[in-house]
Order: C-alpha cells, then structure tokens, then sequence
C-alpha cells in the first residue's frame, strides 16, 4: 500500500509540475490557447458528426440493397 501512495504521489507531483512548466512556456497567451482547444474541439465534432452521418447514409444504402435483393 506504502509503494501505490509513493507512486500516486509522485504522478501527481509530476502532473503538476509538467502542467506548471507547460503553462510558462506555452507560446499562447491564455485566451488564445482557450480560443485555439475551443475551435479544435469543434472541428473534430464536426468532423465526427460528418463521419456519422456519413456512416448512416451507407448502412441506409446497404440496407435498402439488401432488401430490394432479399424481395426478388
């Protein structure tokens, strides 16, 4: 138990530190680094989304084929 509580300690301090040091050296101010993962996240939703939907209308496709060949 002593040597999980040793790791987890040492992770999070690690965490933190990376996360420190990250935040110093970050070429962005706050707002535009906020700015820039805000618009990333949304391309890469939309992209999903296009990616589903997509998806979608090839299993309809698929499914449409299967039954006007399963009805000859």
């Amino acid at each position: 138990m002593l040597r999980l509580m040793r790791f987890l300690t040492g992770a999070i301090v690690g965490m933190s530190l990376g996360a420190a040091i990250g935040l110093l050296f970050a070429p962005r101010s706050g707002l535009e680094t906020q700015e820039f993962i805000r618009s990333r996240i949304e391309d890469v939703l939309e992209e999903g989304r296009l990616a589903a939907e997509r998806s979608r209308a090839e299993a309809h496709a698929r499914l449409a084929e299967l039954k006007a060949g399963g009805e000859d």
